[in-house]
């Protein structure tokens, strides 16, 4: 019995450092957990090239035209100090500070202090932010997701053809994507000496798919992949790309297209479309007199074995051939109506503006009109100009 009770006391003589050393990991792995499950607070402007992404700190900061605001935003509607954002818990507040312009939450003018909901868009000028809250992990993954995005739309806007500013056809453009990825894409090149070839196309839908489906398009029409196909005949080259991308066999997609080749000795311009709105001819920049170029047939994948039509035009000298996707003309002004394809004509009866190529003109009259934030769909717009 004595020696049972010798024994009892020796029990919590066990090395201390040891069960320091057995109680780490599991602690450890605590407080990754914590930290993973913690709340982040961000604000994402919205920008189609690339999202720029403003974290919340626990300290109340300030959003301004110039520092020492913490998020400085070069816009001349915002004001110096624009509004203020606090931490309350997994509570992000946002006051305005008698801002010139104001500050609104998804539409509302901020007259006190808001808080603000997941998702929130808060316009300061013509910035749209939007607040996200998640987890730490979860915002890690979606920064990682950015930059993907970003170097998918490099690789896009690197298949896009320089502009021609010499030789018997010039070409000018303006892109805008609506998201950091859009459906839209263009492109034009030589075929030998006596032909040049250009198009337009529009992919249905937005994001990732989209843009990848206008990405192996634009990679069959710059190879002049198209089996038996004869580049320089639109109907061809349409009948062609129907057969290839029939929608049923690629995840629902279908697109619309312009297409066109020009026979430099003859200057005859042979054009053809599926589903997409005619080209304007016009005579000159600023033209008064345009003629619309285009007939009807269904998109590209809708219909196979649909059979396209080839259609011919004299090209004077001075000439300009305008081919943009719909959402060039679709806009949603701030005020009065919806703009449409008459729109667009009226646009480009206006003068030219120096130092401006016309597509850009066009974008900048149409990034005006609308609301603050990207345009509801894709912005394209190509001009050729016949000398």
């Amino acid at each position: 019995m004595a020696k049972n009770m010798a024994v009892i006391p020796d029990l919590p003589e066990e090395p201390t450092e040891e069960r320091t050393m057995h109680v780490r990991p599991a602690d450890r792995a605590a407080a990754m957990a914590a930290l993973s499950h913690e709340m982040a607070h961000v604000l994402v402007l919205l920008s189609p090239e690339q999202p720029r992404r403003f974290p919340i700190s626990a300290a109340a900061m300030t959003i301004g035209r110039v520092p020492p605001s913490d998020i400085v935003l070069n816009d001349s509607a915002i004001s110096r100090r624009h509004c203020r954002l606090e931490r309350a818990g997994d509570e992000v507040r946002l006051t305005d500070l008698g801002s010139t312009n104001g500050t609104f939450v998804d539409g509302e003018a901020v007259t006190g202090t808001v808080t603000l909901s997941d998702g929130a868009r808060v316009q300061v000028g013509a910035q749209v932010l939007r607040y996200e809250r998640k987890r730490q992990e979860d915002m890690v993954a979606s920064q990682s997701l950015d930059r993907d995005l970003a170097k998918a739309h490099s690789y896009v806007s690197a298949l896009l053809p320089p502009p021609i500013n010499d030789g018997p056809v010039q070409a000018a453009w303006y892109f805008q994507p609506c998201t950091t990825l859009g459906g839209d894409a263009f492109g034009y090149q030589m075929l030998g000496p006596d032909w040049f070839i250009a198009y337009i196309l529009d992919v249905s839908g937005h994001g990732v798919g989209a843009a990848m489906h206008s990405v192996s398009v634009m990679n069959v029409l710059r190879g002049r992949a198209l089996p038996n196909t004869d580049m320089r005949d639109p109907a061809a080259v349409l009948g062609g790309l129907n057969d290839m991308f029939d929608m049923e066999t690629h995840h629902g997609l279908y697109f619309t297209i312009w297409y066109c080749s020009y026979h430099l000795p003859s200057r005859t311009l042979a054009y053809g479309s599926a589903g997409h709105h005619g080209g304007l001819l016009c005579a000159a920049a600023g033209a008064r007199q345009a003629v619309t170029l285009g007939h009807r047939h269904p998109g590209i994948g809708m219909h196979p074995g649909h059979m396209f039509a080839t259609e011919r035009v004299a090209i004077a000298p001075g000439n300009r051939l305008y081919l943009f996707s719909d959402g060039a003309f679709e806009i949603v002004p701030k005020t009065g109506p919806a703009w449409t394809h008459q729109t667009m004509l009226d646009l480009l009866r206006a003068p030219p503006t120096p130092g401006l190529s016309e597509p850009e003109r066009l974008y900048r009259a149409a990034r005006a009109a609308s609301h603050p934030g990207p345009l509801e769909d894709d912005f394209s717009m190509l001009e050729l100009r016949f000398q």
